[in-house]
């Protein structure tokens, strides 16, 4: 009895960390970041960076503060200029032969019409697909 109850512990515990794990594709994190700028989120967007495996926690915390403020004085700013994000749309993804990193391609449309192209560079950590921010 003790071990089939251990049994399903380990089962429930196992479904439960997968269906957690972060994001299963390089687009559709990309997507929640753009979700987030496009909803003025940037504490959230800010939690999709991958900041480098040898930043301090001290260091890591800075940065996403920095990076916070920096989207709410400035990008916040770009994005109102040009009448908030309408839509995006994601125009490519592609994932490195080694699995870990990948770049996705996505356009923003904004309220007053225009259209802007950028990439995303993505990094697999974890099981979850984050933004990696290039010095």
């Amino acid at each position: 009895m003790k071990k089939l109850f251990l049994a399903l512990v380990c089962m429930v515990t196992l479904m439960a960390v997968t269906s957690c794990g972060g994001t299963a594709t390089p687009t559709a994190a990309a997507e929640e970041g753009l979700e987030m700028i496009k909803a003025g989120n940037y504490e959230g967007f800010v939690e999709t960076i991958y900041f480098g495996e040898k930043a301090t926690e001290e260091e890591v915390k800075q940065a996403k503060e920095m990076y916070v403020s920096l989207f709410k004085e400035k990008g916040d700013k770009q994005i109102t200029k040009k009448g908030g994000i309408a839509s995006y749309n994601v125009l490519s993804e592609e994932i490195a032969e080694d699995g870990k990193t990948a770049k996705v391609a996505y356009e923003i449309v904004y309220g007053d019409g225009s259209k802007e192209e950028q990439k995303f560079d993505m990094v697999l950590v974890d099981g979850a697909w984050k933004q990696e921010i290039k010095k």
